[in-house]
C-alpha cells in the first residue's frame, strides 16, 4: 500500500508515544495525536462536501497545521495545491485557476484577500490558520467537528498533491504528484539522506517549497522520524543555535549561508556532533566553497540533484565514503554526486543520442526514476514535451565522468551563446566566487550587437568590503577565456530569488531589457 495517508497511521500504531511534530516555542504533538487530528480533518472536509478528487488550495507559511492538512488531504483522497505565501493576490489567483481549487486553507493575516479570491471563483470553503497553540480557532474547530473513523483510502496512483513549477523560466506548471510517486521518494531518500528511523529533522524553512515537505517532511514520517519546526530563525548563528538546542540529527544548508556557516561550525563543533547528514539545498554554491565546508563537517557533508518533477525526490546523491576516503570523481565538489537508487540519469545531446561519459561533453539530462510525478496538469503540450517514452527531460546541461558522477551545468535556457561559442554561466559564476570579497554572484546573457549575447554579471559583496568593477574583470582575465569575461558587472544589495532560494535569472534579464 503506498497511500501516503497510511504512513502516519502505520507509525500512530507503532510508535503513538514518540514526538511526530514539536516546534521550537513549546509545541508537542506525539505520533497518536498527530493521526488522530489528520483523520478527524479529513472526515470533516469530506462532510463539508468534498469529493475524491476535488482541490484544495493552502496558502500557508510554515506551520504544523499545515502538516496536518497536508496529512488529511492524502486520507480524504483530496489533491493539494500548495500556493506560495510570498505570492500576490493576483500570482494566487493563477493557481486557483488554473487548478480549479474548490476550497482555500489560508493564513489569517491573509484573510482579504483570500475572501477576494474566494468570491472570484466560488469557493466552498475558506478556513483561516493562525497561532498554533490557539484552540479557539475556525481551524480548531473544523478538526474537532470530524469523526474518529478513517474514511476511504484513495488509489495508489491517485493524484495527491499539484506541486507548481518554481517559475523561473516562465509561467509555473502543476507538476501532478501521485500517493505511489511520494511514497517512492520516501524510500528513496531514507537512503539517500541517510536518515534511520527515529531521525530528527530540523526544519527552518518555508514550506512553500512544496519540495522540502514532500522530500524532507513526508520522508521523517516514512521512517517514523520526529520533525522539528524551528522556522522562523534569524540568520546561519541562530540556525546553527536550535541544532545544538533542539539535538536534529538531520538538516540542510542553502546556498546563500554556506560561507557564514562554515565559519560558525568550524568555531563551535559542539552543537552539530550528533548531526548524521547536513544537505546543500537550493541554488549552486561554487566547488570551492563546498570543499571548504566538507572540511568542516565531514562525513556528514550531502550534496544531490532533484526537482519538482521527480515528487521531491533526489536524482542524484554523494556518499559518505566519497569523503571520508577520497572520492573518484574527475572533480569531485563540482559534481552532484552518482545517481539514487533505483534511479537512472543519461547525458544526450540534441539528436536524443547518448553522450560519451567522460566529465566534459556536456548534453541534456534525463531521468528515469519510479518517483517521477504523471506530467503536468491540464498541458498537454508541457507533458509531451518534458515525459517521452519513460523519461524526463530535465532541461539541465550537464555531463558524466566514467564513475558515473554526474555536473550539472546549467539550464538550458541559462546557457550563453557569444559569437557561436557557448558560455556556461556557472563557470563564470564559479571563477567570480573566488574572489573573497563576493557573496554571491549571478550571471546571465545580455543582447551584445556584434556577438549576439555576452555574459553579465550581478554581484553582492560581502559587507564592509569594496570590490570594483575592475577587480572583477582583472580576475577574470586572468582564468577565462575573452568570450567568457563579463562584458558588464553591477553590484547589486540582493539577488531574485523565489521562495526555493533559487536565483530567479528571468527577473535579472527582464530588468536589463527594462533599461
Amino acid at each position: 500500500m503506498d497511500q501516503i495517508g497510511r504512513l502516519l497511521s502505520d507509525a500512530a500504531l507503532q510508535y503513538p508515544e514518540r514526538v511526530a511534530i514539536r516546534t521550537r516555542d513549546g509545541l508537542v504533538r506525539t505520533y497518536a495525536e498527530f493521526e488522530e487530528r489528520a483523520t478527524r480533518l479529513a472526515n470533516a472536509l469530506l462532510e463539508a462536501g468534498f469529493e475524491p478528487g476535488d482541490r484544495v488550495a493552502a496558502w500557508l507559511g510554515t506551520c504544523p497545521q499545515y502538516l496536518e492538512i497536508y496529512l488529511a488531504v492524502a486520507k480524504a483522497g483530496l489533491v493539494l495545491v500548495p500556493v506560495n505565501i510570498l505570492f500576490t493576490e493576483h500570482e494566487a489567483a493563477y493557481q486557483l485557476e488554473d487548478s480549479g481549487a474548490v476550497g482555500m486553507f489560508h493564513l489569517e493575516s491573509h484573510s482579504d484577500q483570500a475572501q477576494t479570491l474566494a468570491d472570484k471563483f466560488a469557493l466552498r470553503c475558506l478556513v483561516p490558520v493562525g497561532d498554533w497553540h490557539a484552540v479557539d480557532t475556525p481551524y480548531e474547530a473544523l478538526v474537532r467537528s470530524g469523526g474518529l473513523v478513517p474514511p476511504p483510502e484513495p488509489n495508489d496512483d491517485a493524484l495527491y498533491v499539484l506541486s507548481y513549477t518554481s517559475g523561473t523560466t516562465g509561467r509555473p506548471k502543476g507538476a501532478m504528484v501521485t500517493h505511489r510517486s511520494l511514497k517512492n521518494t520516501s524510500r528513496n531518500h531514507a537512503h539517500s539522506y541517510r536518515t534511520p528511523q527515529g531521525s530528527v529533522v530540523l526544519y527552518y524553512a518555508n514550506m512553500s517549497f512544496v519540495a522540502t515537505v514532500l522530500g524532507l517532511l513526508i520522508s521523517h514520517i516514512f521512517v517514523r522520524g520526529t520533525i522539528v519546526i524551528v522556522a522562523p530563525v534569524d540568520g546561519p548563528q541562530d540556525a546553527m543555535d536550535a541544532m545544538g538546542e533542539e539535538r536534529g540529527t538531520f538538516t540542510f544548508v542553502a546556498s546563500p549561508w554556506i560561507a557564514p556557516m562554515t565559519e560558525i561550525a568550524r568555531e563551535q563543533p559542539e552543537k552539530w556532533q550528533q548531526v548524521r547528514s547536513i544537505v546543500h539545498s537550493a541554488s549552486k554554491a561554487s566547488p570551492a566553497q563546498l570543499e571548504r565546508w566538507a572540511e568542516v563537517i565531514g562525513h556528514r557533508y550531502l550534496e544531490g540533484w532533484g526537482m519538482t518533477e521527480g515528487s521531491g525526490s533526489l536524482f542524484t546523491v554523494t556518499d559518505v565514503d566519497d569523503v571520508v576516503k577520497g572520492s573518484s570523481a574527475q572533480d569531485f565538489f563540482a559534481s552532484v554526486g552518482r545517481p539514487c537508487i533505483d534511479v537512472v540519469v543519461r547525458v544526450v545531446d540534441e539528436d536524443g543520442q547518448e553522450c560519451p561519459h567522460d566529465g566534459t561533453t556536456i548534453g541534456e539530462l534525463v531521468v528515469k526514476t519510479p518517483a517521477l510525478v504523471t506530467g503536468y496538469w491540464r498541458n498537454e503540450a508541457a507533458t509531451a514535451a518534458a515525459f517521452r517514452d519513460g523519461w524526463f527531460h530535465t532541461g539541465d546541461l550537464g555531463a558524466m565522468d566514467p564513475e558515473g558522477y554526474v555536473y550539472v551545468t546549467e539550464r538550458r535556457t541559462d546557457l550563453i551563446v557569444s559569437g557561436g561559442m557557448n558560455v556556461y554561466p556557472s563557470e563564470v559564476e564559479y571563477c567570480i566566487t573566488d574572489l573573497e570579497q563576493v557573496a554571491e554572484v549571478a550571471v546571465i546573457g545580455v543582447p551584445h550587437e556584434r556577438w549576439g549575447e555576452t555574459p553579465m554579471a550581478f554581484i553582492v559583496r560581502r559587507p564592509g568590503t569594496e570590490l570594483t568593477e575592475q577587480d572583477v574583470i582583472d580576475h577574470c582575465g586572468t582564468y577565462l577565456a575573452r568570450f567568457k569575461r563579463p562584458s558588464r558587472i553591477c553590484f547589486v544589495d540582493e539577488l531574485p530569488r523565489n521562495a526555493s532560494q533559487k536565483v530567479l535569472k528571468r527577473v535579472l534579464r527582464e530588468g536589463v531589457v527594462g533599461e
